[in-house]
């Protein structure tokens, strides 16, 4: 039977007959494909299944050699493993099937308690408990250009008339030739005297 390529068999591995048809993918590697699905979906139903159940399926299904049995494992894990690197998906699906193989066991055996506590790690994982997100749509909301403006009216008020020319003529009206810029002095003077008088200077306050 052909052996198909890793990157054939992540293109093809869903596809229809007739889909492998219009690829001209042959039909000895078609059968081989379909197989891999097969056991591709199987292993993702039963996770915990160990490679050699797996190779033992396979000769058992499909009647070939224990190499070629373990040649589709590989590819399939390769298919898998980038799987698992891109999404947690896998690992989700894992948890839930352990999950609920731990409340049917707890059923079987008629432990109220177990598979209440199965349900309830079920619920709080899946959080049923909590109202589904809504999506308000704020990641659509266009931000408005800002420009900077000195005119009034943007904001509803009247514009004053030749405002710049009477505020300069207020500024003259205070200002004459006997008006000068004096330097800043500090104060010398002790903060601890002036805000915590001693006990002597309060008497004679009084």
């Amino acid at each position: 039977m052909s052996q198909p390529s890793i990157e054939i068999a992540k293109l093809h591995l869903f596809d229809s007959v007739e889909q492998m048809n219009e690829a001209k993918i042959p039909a000895p590697m078609q059968d081989r494909l379909l197989r891999l699905r097969d056991i591709y979906t199987y292993w993702l139903q039963q996770p915990m299944t160990r490679d050699r159940d797996i190779a033992q399926r396979i000769i058992r299904l499909y009647g070939v050699q224990r190499t070629q049995a373990y040649q589709d494992i590989r590819i399939i894990k390769i298919i898998l493993g980038e799987v698992h690197k891109a999404t947690k998906e896998y690992h989700r699906y894992k948890f839930l099937q352990m999950i609920e193989s731990s409340y049917e066991m707890a059923r079987v055996n008629h432990d109220a308690r177990s598979m209440v506590a199965a349900a309830d790690k079920y619920a709080k994982y899946t959080q049923l408990d909590k109202e589904d997100l809504v999506d308000r749509g704020f990641d659509k909301i266009a931000i408005q250009p800002m420009k900077p403006t000195d005119d009034p009216s943007v904001a509803g008020f009247k514009p004053v008339p030749n405002i710049r020319e009477k505020i300069q003529k207020k500024i003259a009206s205070y200002w004459n030739d006997e008006v000068e810029d004096v330097d800043f002095e500090p104060v010398d003077f002790n903060a601890d005297e002036l805000f915590h008088p001693t006990e002597d200077e309060d008497d004679e306050s009084e």
